[in-house]
């Protein structure tokens, strides 16, 4: 009978799963997960997001076996397991989904393909939906999106067949791997989980979400954001299950589902920009914002990550970050304006800030930290756009996001006793510091430094001289700090699969293309100067405030 292996990677479920489905048609099937260390001791990667990870194998494993199969794990560098476990096995080839969220991962995809080949064996790869091969313009890969979400999902093999003389490794402990708990309390990681979430924030959140999204004490969010992470759930099962919500007639709902939805598609183009140009792990869109250097200042990245620059929304962003991973109550608006202080006011290259959140949050994924982070850093900047997102860390955010002070006050206790209204500067006292730095004169610095750099490609007629180029140098950012299995890095010549875009061949029309990609598809006003306070049920938080 035909033997056929199934590589699992960012995509730990039997739902909805195009390469086991068709392997399960086949015959036999091989359902293999690799603890590499490369990614599992990258400098960017956070015990908590690992012990999550182990959960959703564990998980992927039990629904493997209702359908009379299992989960085999192996451990070392999948360029030498999978050829060797396809000898082993007899199996006719391998069948995996194409993941772009990483550089190194690409390059281990490289590696792999040329490894087969070689050696006369097969691989057939599977683009999940939203991940398109080819440079499309941001407005038809958006139509092309929502026609894949609408596609029928693949039905769940009704049998998955496992050799039975194919051994597993036992899943492996936290401790096994070389990581200790850093005491994040985990959500459930599973399929079933997944799908309670989502039905919860149907029931009892969508009335709500669009209005309170920007308040992090409405909690609001999904909590979806770890299983999206390790596709324990697929995207599509999600928008369909939100499309077929029945609202009630209630234009809230139908907001708020919509919002949903939105999310959940910028989440997957953030990905696609990085399938197109993987440099953005490494570095920001522009050369010019690398080149002319960053500051650094140890004392001060310090009082960033642990919650001591006495902006109190700054830092109860920070504390709350390290105590939970940020998963559900660490809110888009509240990473925003803790990113923005690090790189607008304090001075220091994003990248070190991407590197800390990836290190804590629960559902830290590469494109979306990174492109997020360069984007509130302004360095990854809309082309047709000259303002600068930077955020008031004072009472403007508090009156916006927090106008009863309850998540500034549950994160800093020390501030338990002063009114929402003194919580953007409250009084001096011996618990809590002082600002580290002056709003006013900080923000004024950062929109002179960002003025001068984008004078050097905003007008420009072709985008293509100014991006920063995929480096030679692959060794991922922080490998100085924290160390990590790098040793892939150190090679030249490398190859990726799936190919990033070959910036020197573009044609006119591809250049055009890419460019889509790095404007703003609406028309989004600046922030106003002056903004009234709110609550969190009288209107929806202006975006670039």
């Amino acid at each position: 009978m035909t033997r056929t292996l199934v590589w699992f990677r960012r995509d730990l479920r039997v739902f909805d799963h195009q390469p086991l489905a068709r392997a399960a048609r086949r015959g036999l099937v091989v359902p293999v997960f690799v603890l590499d260390r490369a990614l599992l001791h990258h400098p960017e990667t956070g015990p908590a997001r690992v012990e999550f990870l182990l959960a959703a194998l564990g998980g992927l494993d039990r629904d493997l076996r209702q359908l009379g199969g299992r989960l085999i794990l192996r451990s070392g560098d999948p360029v030498e397991v999978l050829p060797n476990l396809v000898r082993q096995s007899q199996a006719e080839g391998i069948y995996a989904y194409t993941d772009c969220e990483r550089i190194y991962g690409r390059v281990r995809d490289a590696r792999l393909n040329q490894a087969l080949a070689t050696a006369g064996m097969k691989i057939r790869w599977f683009d999940p939906p939203g991940s398109l091969a080819e440079l499309l313009p941001y407005p038809a890969y958006r139509q092309r999106w929502y026609g894949q979400m609408g596609e029928p999902q693949v039905p769940r093999p009704q049998r998955v067949a496992v050799p039975p003389e194919i051994s597993s490794e036992p899943l492996p402990s936290l401790t096994q791997l070389g990581h200790e708990a850093d005491g994040k309390p985990l959500p459930a990681a599973s399929t079933a989980a997944a799908r309670a979430l989502l039905q919860t924030f149907l029931e009892e959140k969508a009335d709500r979400y669009y209005w309170q999204l920007s308040y992090p004490s409405a909690a609001v969010t999904t909590g979806l954001s770890p299983h999206l992470k390790f596709g324990v759930i697929s995207v599509r099962e999600c928008v369909q299950t939100v499309l077929q919500a029945d609202t009630g007639g209630s234009e809230r709902r139908r907001r708020s589902h919509q919002q949903l939805i939105a999310r959940l598609r910028w989440g997957q183009g953030f990905t696609q920009r990085f399938r197109y140009l993987p440099q953005l792990e490494l570095r920001s869109l522009y050369r010019i914002f690398d080149q002319a250097g960053w500051a650094f200042d140890a004392d001060l990245y310090q009082a960033w990550q642990t919650g001591h620059t006495g902006f109190p929304i700054v830092d109860a962003a920070a504390r709350c970050l390290q105590a939970t991973g940020g998963y559900l109550h660490l809110n888009f608006r509240t990473r925003a304006i803790y990113a923005s202080f690090l790189s607008n006011l304090i001075g220091i290259d994003w990248r070190y800030g991407a590197l800390h959140f990836m290190r804590h949050l629960i559902d830290g994924d590469c494109p979306i930290d990174h492109y997020q982070w360069a984007m509130q850093a302004g360095v990854t900047h809309c082309i047709d756009k000259s303002w600068t997102r930077i955020y008031h860390p004072g009472q403007t955010a508090v009156d916006r996001c927090d106008p009863q002070g309850q998540f500034i006050k549950r994160w800093l206790p020390e501030l338990a006793d002063v009114s929402p209204e003194q919580l953007g500067s409250p009084p001096p006292r011996a618990t809590y510091p002082a600002p580290v730095l002056d709003y006013k004169v900080a923000r004024q610095r950062r929109i002179k430094q960002l003025e001068q750099q984008r004078q050097t490609f905003i007008q420009a007629p072709s985008l293509l001289p100014h991006l920063a180029p995929l480096p030679a140098d692959l060794t991922p950012f922080g490998v100085d700090r924290y160390g990590g299995e790098v040793g892939w890095a150190l090679g030249s010549n490398f190859s990726l699969f799936p190919p990033a875009l070959d910036l020197e061949t573009l044609d006119q029309a591809q250049k055009q293309d890419l460019r889509t990609w790095f404007v703003a598809h609406v028309n989004i006003a600046p922030p106003r100067s002056s903004p009234p306070r709110s609550t969190p049920s009288s209107q929806q938080l202006s975006l670039l405030d």
